[in-house]
C-alpha cells in the first residue's frame, strides 16, 4: 500500500514487516493538524479564530458560503 500520510516528528521503522501503523496516545497528542486564520462574521468589527481545515469543509459540503482558505 502507498503511504498517504508522512509525520515528520515522528520516526519510521524501515525494519517493520507492514507500511501501516497504529500511533500511541503519546504520539497522536503530538499531531497538530491544519492552522487557525483570523476571521470576521459579515464585516462585523470583532474577529474570531477558526481551523481553515474546519472552514474548508463546510465551504465544500456547502454549509457556508465562501471561497476555499489557501
Amino acid at each position: 500500500m502507498k503511504s498517504i500520510l508522512v509525520i515528520a516528528d515522528i520516526p519510521h521503522n524501515p525494519l517493520a514487516e507492514n507500511e501501516e501503523s497504529t500511533l500511541t496516545r503519546a504520539q497522536m497528542q503530538r499531531i497538530v493538524g491544519a492552522r487557525n486564520v483570523i476571521v470576521t462574521v459579515d464585516g462585523g468589527p470583532a474577529t474570531g479564530t477558526v481551523n481553515d481545515f474546519d472552514i474548508n469543509n463546510a465551504i465544500w459540503e456547502g454549509r457556508i458560503g465562501g471561497t476555499m482558505l489557501n
